[in-house]
C-alpha cells in the first residue's frame, strides 16, 4: 500500500492494481529481506486534479464504481 500511497501523493493513478502487477523480490542474497514493487504502468495517468475518464484495468480487477460509472 505504500507504493499506491505514494503514487496517489505524486498524482499518478495506476489504473490497473492486480496482484499480477505486484513483485516479491529479494533485497539482496545475504539477508531474508524481501521487497514488493509495483509494476505495470502501462495504463497509468497524472491526475492533475481532473476527473479520469474511460474505463482500464484487468476487468476482474475493476472497482465497482468505475464499472457503475
Amino acid at each position: 500500500m505504500s507504493a499506491v500511497l505514494y503514487c496517489h501523493r505524486n498524482q499518478i493513478v495506476h489504473r490497473d492494481l492486480k496482484p499480477e502487477n505486484v513483485l516479491f523480490t529479494k533485497v539482496d542474497n545475504e539477508s531474508n529481506n524481501f521487497c514488493l514493487k509495483l509494476i505495470d504502468f502501462g495504463v497509468s495517468s497524472i491526475n492533475k486534479n481532473k476527473k479520469i475518464k474511460g474505463m482500464y484495468g484487468t476487468p476482474y480487477y475493476v472497482a465497482p464504481e468505475i464499472i457503475k460509472q
